[in-house]
């Protein structure tokens, strides 16, 4: 269910295989190059380095869903979608990176992976925090689901959602 209460069929989770990182980040690319253009400047090896340097495979879930296919693929098939790196802290869930394809975003899938992260913090009674760049419009997609401004400097926002 997404927070809105509304239920994604199909949309099911497993831990990424070394050579999907590429793909998550094409995602990680597209979406965040201009905001981090603009706040520090794109440095291509930097961000490539920093990306694969601290986000590896084991620690990144991608979420898929069940699509119709057509001609010689039809029947069901799976689609990744995005994913997302939650890290267990001492006192808290910290998502380090949600990702949503372009071509699957504003379609409730980003809220349903939040309602899932929300639903493993409220097993261990946790919060989540996350921290997100001013200028990026991530923050009202945050806000709207719960989020609140527990911190923030001249670049970021650090928020959280008790459990």
């Amino acid at each position: 269910m997404t927070a809105a209460g509304h239920t994604q069929p199909g949309l099911s989770y497993r831990k990424a295989r070394p050579r999907e990182m590429d793909w998550a980040y094409r995602i990680f690319k597209t979406g965040m190059q201009s905001y981090i253009t603009r706040t520090w400047g794109w440095n291509e090896l930097f961000q490539e380095h920093s990306f694969f340097a601290n986000l590896p495979a084991s620690s990144f879930t991608i979420a898929s869903i069940d699509t119709a296919g057509t001609g010689a693929t039809s029947g069901q098939r799976r689609v990744d979608i995005g994913g997302y790196h939650l890290k267990q802290k001492a006192d808290h869930l910290y998502l380090e990176m949600l990702l949503i394809d372009p071509a699957w975003q504003r379609q409730g899938y980003g809220s349903a992976i939040i309602a899932d992260v929300m639903l493993q913090a409220n097993e261990r009674n946790l919060p989540v925090r996350l921290s997100v760049l001013k200028i990026n419009p991530a923050y009202h997609f945050y806000h709207h689901l719960g989020f609140v401004i527990e911190t923030q400097d001249d670049i970021r926002y650090r928020m959280i959602r008790a459990a």
